[in-house]
């Protein structure tokens, strides 16, 4: 029984060494950092560090039981007089506590029986450390306080019971014993000691409100109560009492420490006054900028009503005017065709040999096909809007294109990956009507045209013929030809319906083919250009660019499992973010203001910051401050439709790993997102490394 008892008394007094050592560094750390409480930091680590030797000595066996057990009464008197000192109590009662409690155990070692000695003597011990705590909370409202007046107070009703669990002789009962005995002052150590210093400084306190306290207390005392009778009345195999016990006492006290984690990591003493007068400066300035936007607001209210009254009157004339003219040029065209079907039709009947009749019908067959072609255009035009969108490879697309044209002097130049989200079918349409329009430019001879692919990257806005380029990331299609070129007075026409060059000897036209081109660059969010001269004629069509869409493997290199927390002003943008972010494997959180993201990062764990610099109220530079607040170290990547060269320059010094303009590429977002991770990694590595 004793070799066995021994066993467990070492294996347990292991795991309470660990928190010994601990707590001894640390309060050694303390007595170097908090020159008022110098001496009493260092009493208390001394103390730490006797009993971790005591303890390293009996694990080992070099030190009888009975010996211990008086070493241990040592401690004990030491251990009280520290905890009282240290909350600033009188000096006589510190003195008191040290030569009572020792006097007290080597009576009862000596007279009455020497194995109850310290379990007289350490609940005390831990009783009065557990009231001081409860008494230091009572004035402070401290977090640490209330969780060491719960673990002391547990810990004192623990080695009350020391004796009965040991006087059961059951192997299993005193291992479960010891072995809660070292998990509670593993738990008090790193939940409770580390942080108190912070409220004995005043730096920051973390506190915790008293119906949260005595919520804490009652969870941790009650499930210590229900543990003991695990061990003692209730006993079983399983021990599930046990079990419930200790995993109930365990969830409590990691539930409020997770509760209070974003208040744990602020060390600053000024964090929180520097964060309420920029929060006051804030609102006074916003109020200001409230006056002047609604006062703004009402007149552009009343203008806007008047320019929508007018533009609904112009536009609704503009629409009957033009169904008007559309409508007669159709019926205009269609007459054209099928009056020489009709006569060819009644030359049928004429028609005397076999090879007439052919002839005949060849030319009904071309004239019924141009009655086609011109239905498909219209169809083309009536189906506006109605499109799905797709990536499309418009390298891939010019190759087919160039197909339908053989004999021709076509030529293609492609400069890289050149994408575009669109309709296969209508951007194939529009460019070949640009290819077909260059090709019959001049029939006298072939004429040279070249189609050309590549993208862009605008940096400001630039008038174009057909609408505004705006900055951001462009596919460029070009469509160049050698021929007389368009003449000055008609360049402004052409894109009109039925308005059409060709004559005499071309080929006749419908006059819809621009007017399609316009449309579906319109329809993909494009702007066309047009440069004209007696050289030749170039239609440049610009689109919005997209990457190549993502292999699985290229989107597993990119993938991360980390938390990002996107911040943007526009709800649409959030939500496309969100959804690829997923996709990529990260846990997304958003936020809509810069103030709703400093609260998300104050009660919730975040790796990166994907931020609009953009924003009303607190902008992007302001919430970036305010976070690094919050999370020294936090790593952001900012992604804004507008910031200068001082602004790039200005925020990478303060810590951002990569500025992009909108509208990024879902590449470019997700490779700064995976760059920034890894510059986070390195550098907290780093830190590790200099810790050592």
């Amino acid at each position: 029984m004793n070799s066995v008892l021994t066993q467990v008394s070492a294996a347990a007094i292991w795991g309470s060494l660990l928190a010994t050592v601990v707590l001894g560094a640390f309060l050694g750390v303390q007595a170097i950092l908090d020159r008022e409480r110098r001496i009493r930091f260092a009493f208390l680590a001394a103390v730490c560090w006797y009993l971790a030797t005591l303890d390293f000595l009996r694990s080992l066996g070099h030190v009888t039981p009975a010996l211990y057990e008086q070493l241990r009464l040592l401690w004990a008197g030491s251990y009280a007089a520290g905890v009282l000192r240290l909350f600033g109590y009188p000096r006589r009662w510190a003195i008191g506590a040290a030569l009572v409690l020792p006097a007290l155990g080597a009576a009862v070692f000596r007279f009455i029986n020497p194995d109850i000695a310290t379990t007289v003597t350490i609940p005390l011990v831990f009783g009065a450390a557990g009231a001081a705590h409860v008494h230091q909370y009572l004035r402070k409202k401290g977090y640490a306080s209330a969780v060491l007046g719960a673990y002391m107070t547990a810990l004192a009703l623990m080695c009350a019971l020391y004796y009965p669990v040991i006087s059961t002789k059951d192997p299993a009962i005193m291992w479960l014993g010891y072995a809660h005995y070292a998990e509670a002052s593993i738990v008090a150590v790193f939940l409770g000691w580390v942080h108190l210093p912070r409220e004995l400084l005043g730096r920051s306190p973390v506190t915790m409100p008293a119906s949260q306290a005595r919520a804490l207390f009652l969870a941790v005392v009650g499930s210590e109560v229900l543990l003991q009778l695990g061990l003692l009345v209730f006993w079983g195999t399983p021990p599930v009492l046990y079990l419930i016990a200790q995993t109930l006492q365990l969830v409590f006290t990691v539930a409020y420490y997770l509760r209070h984690r974003h208040q744990l990591v602020i060390y600053a003493a000024n964090v929180g006054q520097l964060l309420d007068e920029r929060t006051t400066e804030l609102r006074k300035a916003q109020a200001e900028v409230a006056l002047q936007n609604e006062s703004l607001a009402q007149k552009l209210a009343e203008q806007a009503k008047d320019l929508e009254a007018k533009n609904t009157v112009i536009d609704r004339q503009r629409r009957l005017e033009l169904a008007a003219q559309t409508a007669g040029q159709v019926a205009h065209d269609i007459q054209n065709l099928i009056s020489p079907i009709l006569d060819r039709a009644l030359s049928l009947e004429d028609a005397r040999s076999l090879s007439e009749i052919r002839e005949i019908g060849s030319t009904i067959r071309r004239q019924v096909n141009q009655l086609l072609e011109l239905n498909t255009q219209l169809l083309a035009l009536s189906r506006r809007g109605r499109i799905e969108l797709h990536p499309v490879d418009l390298a891939e697309l010019a190759r087919d294109i160039a197909t339908r044209f053989p004999d021709q002097r076509l030529a293609i130049e492609a400069k890289g990956d050149v994408w575009v989200n669109g309709s296969w079918s209508q951007l194939s349409r529009a460019v070949s009507n640009l290819i077909t329009n260059a090709l019959e430019s001049d029939l006298d001879r072939l004429v040279p045209v070249t189609l050309r692919l590549g993208t862009t990257e605008i940096t400001q806005n630039r008038r174009c013929h057909l609408g505004f380029l705006g900055p951001g990331r462009h596919a460029t299609l070009e469509v160049e030809d050698e021929g007389p070129g368009i003449p000055r007075e008609h360049v402004d026409k052409i894109f009109e319906p039925f308005f059409s060059l060709k004559g005499g000897k071309q080929r006749s036209g419908s006059g819809l083919g621009l007017t399609i081109v316009a449309a579906v660059v319109d329809d993909h969010k494009g702007v066309l250009d047009l440069d004209t001269s007696a050289k030749g004629t170039r239609f440049t069509l610009y689109l919005p660019a997209i990457d190549r869409p993502m292999a699985s493997s290229e989107l597993g290199r990119l993938s991360c499992h980390a938390t990002v927390l996107v911040v943007d002003d526009d709800r649409s943008i959030l939500k496309d973010y969100g959804k690829l972010l997923e996709d990529a494997g990260y846990t997304v959180i958003t936020a809509e203001s810069g103030a709703q993201a400093i609260r998300v990062l104050q009660a919730q764990e975040v790796d990166l910051v994907l931020l609009d610099l953009s924003m009303p109220r607190m902008d992007g530079l302001e919430t970036f401050l305010g976070a690094m607040h919050v999370r020294p170290g936090i790593r952001a990547v900012v992604h804004s439709s507008y910031f200068t060269e001082d602004q790039a320059v200005k925020l990478k010094a303060l810590g951002v790993s990569s500025v992009l303009l909108k509208p990024a590429g879902r590449l470019d977002i997700l490779r700064a997102l995976r760059r920034a991770f890894d510059e986070k990694k390195d550098s907290e590595e780093e830190t590790r490394q200099r810790g050592r």
